[in-house]
């Protein structure tokens, strides 16, 4: 799928599988985020008071061993299966999700679990994002004699002080029942070659976190529209918006879909509970939903220690989310009941 990064998934068909047979996915990423700060010790996973910790134990290795235990545990029991069952790791989804899209652009599936830290709760909605950045361009000098130059720098202190306003207004009136606002934040910074140079260049990295209704055109183009704006105000900034680098829909699974109340029902017989809720970050979710395929994401482990340096997931967790996605391929009739 990728240069030496491929999707690995296996499939348990149903005892009386013919042709209509539904199928459902549990999917879970493989890829995990940096080593850093703690470094190679995140390698060697250590186990105390019921908990692992390493990279990646939280996110979201522990879905995806939930789904292999469950996905083992069904195989004597094959003939109750009314669905087949699908378990994909997948590829990419730290960076661009391009694992996810690769599968969903080729195979045919009915329902789909995304494995990811949310304590068993079923997570039916979360945002989308748009990222970019913006590049102010000035004139170099000496810096014994800035006026000769054009700081970049500065350029991009009054853009900013200017922009964040004018856009954060416009997200304020905007909001979803479980996920609140869309944000803009501004994450990283870069300008100047050395401390006795006025820098020529500076250039910001933007988040821009949507919600599922809006359109990552619009947000694009809204930005480019503020941002052309400022600049007729202020003729002295020069202002160039690069193409987006990361653009990720938003997951809005309806509450009354039959999907939804199935997984929650069963979600809360183990420990999640009893309504499905939104959260506020991305997952692999949105690339199955955009092909129509009713999607949640429900997994072991809590969000607050995914990416953290000590990582951890509790195991007696992990072993309830197995049982969970097995008893839900076992319930799962097809997407429109179970």
């Amino acid at each position: 799928m990728l240069p030496r990064r491929e999707n690995v998934w296996a499939r348990l068909d149903a005892g009386q599988a013919a042709a209509g047979t539904p199928t459902l996915l549990l999917e879970a990423h493989m890829d995990t985020v940096t080593l850093e700060p703690v470094g190679a010790s995140m390698l060697d996973p250590t186990i105390k008071n019921g908990r692992m910790t390493g990279r990646g134990s939280c996110d979201t290795k522990a879905s995806l061993a939930a789904m292999l235990t469950a996905l083992e545990s069904l195989v004597p029991r094959q003939r109750e299966l009314a669905a087949n069952l699908v378990v994909l790791g997948s590829v990419d989804e730290e960076y661009l999700m391009r694992g996810i899209v690769a599968f969903a652009g080729g195979a045919r599936v009915d329902a789909a679990v995304v494995g990811e830290p949310t304590s068993l709760n079923v997570v039916r909605a979360h945002k989308g994002l748009v990222r970019w950045t913006i590049e102010t361009r000035g004139r170099s000098a000496h810096t014994s004699r800035p006026e000769v130059g054009d700081n970049a720098i500065y350029q991009m202190v009054e853009l900013i002080a200017t922009l964040r306003p004018a856009i954060e207004s416009r997200l304020r009136e905007r909001s979803h029942p479980l996920l609140g606002h869309p944000t803009f934040t501004v994450s990283t910074i870069h300008g100047g070659l050395g401390v006795n140079i006025v820098p020529d260049r500076c250039a910001i990295a933007v988040d821009r976190r949507t919600l599922p209704s809006e359109r990552p055109d619009d947000v694009i183009a809204e930005l480019h529209a503020l941002v052309d704006e400022i600049t007729r105000q202020r003729e002295q900034l020069k202002v160039e918006i690069g193409e987006p680098f990361a653009n990720i829909a938003g997951l809005d699974t309806p509450d009354e879909h039959p999907f939804v109340r199935l997984t929650t029902r069963v979600a809360h017989a183990h420990g999640g509970g009893g309504e499905a809720v939104g959260v506020p970050y991305g997952t692999n979710a949105p690339g199955l939903a955009a092909r129509g395929v009713p999607t949640v994401v429900l997994g072991p482990g809590d969000i607050a220690q995914a990416h953290s340096e000590d990582e951890w997931v509790d195991l007696d967790q992990v072993e309830r989310a197995a049982e969970l996605y097995a008893a839900l391929a076992l319930g799962f009739r097809g997407a429109g009941g179970g």
